[in-house]
């Protein structure tokens, strides 16, 4: 389900630790706004922790910025596999937190895309 992510050409180690951390968020769509929480590691893996959670990775694209990207399972009532969100977004630091911006795209469970939903991050360091 994870797409590679596509690495910039500088050496981004040095970048690396600035998006390290825990994130609670505002995750903003067309028709709701929920909180969010992510985790990106040092490492570079990246971590939904809210809603049926997800994981993926992240890299720095700059002094400040960066993107990241997710796959979040979707399960129906009876824990059927329904498919997954591909969360694809790029992120810039303002302050103490970071906006970000992207679209997600709505697989079925035999991966045909359903549909895409613009979505916009607020994220605040958080621990």
């Amino acid at each position: 389900m994870l797409l590679p992510r596509t690495h910039p050409d500088h050496d981004d180690r040095t970048l690396r630790p600035a998006a390290a951390g825990t994130w609670r968020a505002l995750v903003r769509r067309p028709r709701e706004t929920s909180a969010s929480t992510f985790v990106f590691t040092e490492r570079g893996s990246a971590l939904l922790l809210s809603g049926t959670a997800g994981c993926g990775s992240w890299s720095a694209t700059g002094a400040s910025a960066f993107s990241y990207r997710i796959s979040e399972p979707l399960w129906d009532a009876d824990g059927r596999f329904r498919g997954w969100v591909d969360i694809d977004q790029t992120a810039v630091f303002r302050g103490a937190g970071f906006t970000s911006c992207g679209v997600s795209r709505v697989h079925d469970a035999h991966g045909v895309l359903r549909y895409r939903v613009p979505v916009a991050v607020i994220a605040r360091r958080w621990g």
